[in-house]
């Protein structure tokens, strides 16, 4: 069953003007849709359908009044700086720490891509929206920020992941990796030695005491080990 998750109400330029208007205040301030209004010249009506979509990825709070959260914030000045790097970090943090949106850019990732219809068809019936105009043009949006920032590109209408997009959560950040273990032996002792790893892995040093008559099924037990681990 598809979940509820608010689709923004406008084109990805009137958008964001209104990340921008909400970052431009000074820090802290609390700011009304008559605010916006004035910041933006966008009628009042589409600052409040656009807000529910902001307060879902992190970019403004809750309540009657809002404000921008540090991630907002630091967003819509990167766009009224035109720090483009800075705009591209911060748009693939957004995407990957929200479910729906990461769930989104997977369901490209898992398909070898997707035409542009079938993808804005995907996104609005999996937010549990109606099909309406104005939650396509939200949809195409969505679409267009993730091609802004390269999380997505775009050929004869078919959306592809591009190879330098990072946003898929990582939902076991620690892990353990198996790898073949050597060996080298001494006339007294037996050093186990694996190699190094970066990253996200646990670097695992096993240090074995013991003669080399034992050496004849060491090995095999050692990389049972670590495959049993890393399962």
């Amino acid at each position: 069953m598809a979940e509820s998750f608010k689709l923004p109400a406008s084109s990805i330029d009137e958008l964001l003007k209104i990340i921008q208007a909400y970052a431009s205040e000074k820090e802290g301030a609390i700011l009304s849709l008559d605010d916006i209004v004035k910041s933006t010249g966008i009628a009042r009506t589409s600052i409040s359908a656009n807000n529910g979509f902001l307060v879902q990825i992190g970019l403004i709070t809750e309540g009657n009044k809002k404000s921008t959260t540090d991630t907002g914030r630091s967003l819509g000045r990167a766009y009224i700086s035109k720090i483009d790097d800075e705009i591209e970090r911060i748009w693939k943090e957004v995407v990957a720490e929200n479910d729906f949106l990461n769930r989104m850019i997977s369901a490209v990732r898992i398909r070898n891509g997707m035409d542009r219809s079938s993808f804005l068809n995907h996104i609005i019936y999996s937010s549990g929206q109606k099909d309406t105009k104005q939650n396509r043009t939200g949809a195409g949006a969505i679409i267009e920020i993730m091609k802004a920032v390269n999380i997505l590109s775009e050929t004869d209408g078919k959306l592809t992941i591009t190879e330098t997009a990072t946003t898929e959560k990582n939902t076991n950040p620690t892990h353990i990796v198996a790898q073949s273990v050597t060996t080298e032996t001494t006339p007294n002792n037996l050093k186990v030695s694996l190699p190094t790893q970066t990253g996200n892995s646990i670097v695992i040093n096993i240090n074995i005491d013991c003669s080399v008559a034992d050496l004849d099924n060491l090995t095999e037990k050692i990389n049972n080990l670590l495959n049993g681990l890393s399962r």
